[in-house]
């Protein structure tokens, strides 16, 4: 009787340690793809994952990275579009163009992305300017013609202008009431003597003067701008009588 109860034991515990073998690892655990196959997935490195290779991914243009399938570096196709303006080709994303004939009308292929032709140069449909405009940045701007004129010289701590320093304001008023000039920054001088608060004052006075002169000859305001610029930039150096002459002045200078 003992003998038998012993055998019957035996079996159970036998019985009982296959069960156990026979259940394997707990999802997502696993020792191969048949403990992963109830959910459809496959045994990487010990664990139940979508996928363990490349052909294990359900669509063209995916593959198998790190247990999930997920869609290749650039790929696309009529049902996977990419991304901003890039263009497909061969299921690959790419430049929106690689030359004019990818643009539409009124584009050209500017660095692989489509813009709007330029008014003038070499991607225009006309790459030269009508006469008396000149092509900057793409566009026909009209060139302007630029007025010399002498600097306007001021007697020692005077704005007026003086009469024989007239006839150099009539000359650039005549130029700048023309079509198509740039206007003018009148820059006012002075010469060393003073402080420098004082001489910037007087630049700007002198400035003043010079723009009221050619605004009642007729020239526009929009054509004109002041500065002084006081002591701080001489046309001759020199701390004498000869030097400040030339230092106390009003200069046009063409933007």
């Amino acid at each position: 009787m003992l003998r038998l109860r012993a055998l019957l034991s035996a079996l159970s515990f036998g019985a009982l340690a296959l069960a156990f073998s026979a259940c394997g690892p707990t999802y997502p655990k696993c020792e191969n793809d048949e403990h992963c196959s109830e959910k459809g997935e496959y045994c990487l490195n010990n664990r139940c994952e979508q996928c363990a290779d490349n052909s294990h991914c359900p669509t063209a243009g995916m593959e198998c990275q790190a247990g999930k399938c997920g869609y290749q570096l650039g790929y696309c196709d009529p049902a996977k579009a990419c991304p901003g303006n890039q263009k497909c080709r061969d299921n690959q994303c790419g430049a929106e163009c690689l030359d004019n004939s990818e643009c539409g009308a009124g584009q050209f292929c500017d660095g692989g992305s489509c813009s709007s032709k330029p008014e003038c140069g070499p991607n225009a449909d006309t790459a030269e300017c009508p006469a008396g405009s000149a092509c900057e940045g793409g566009r026909c701007v009209v060139s302007l013609a630029q007025c010399n004129a002498e600097p306007v010289y001021f007697d020692f701590n005077q704005s007026a202008v003086k009469r024989n320093q007239r006839s150099k304001l009539d000359s650039i008023a005549q130029c700048l009431k023309g079509d198509n000039v740039a206007p003018v920054t009148i820059q006012g001088h002075c010469d060393e003597r003073g402080t420098e608060e004082y001489n910037l004052a007087l630049g700007e006075r002198r400035a003043e003067a010079a723009r009221r002169y050619l605004e009642s000859a007729g020239v526009s305001s929009s054509k004109l701008n002041t500065v002084s610029y006081g002591e701080t930039r001489p046309a001759e150096s020199g701390s004498n009588a000869s030097a400040w002459s030339k230092n106390r002045r009003a200069e046009f200078v063409a933007q």
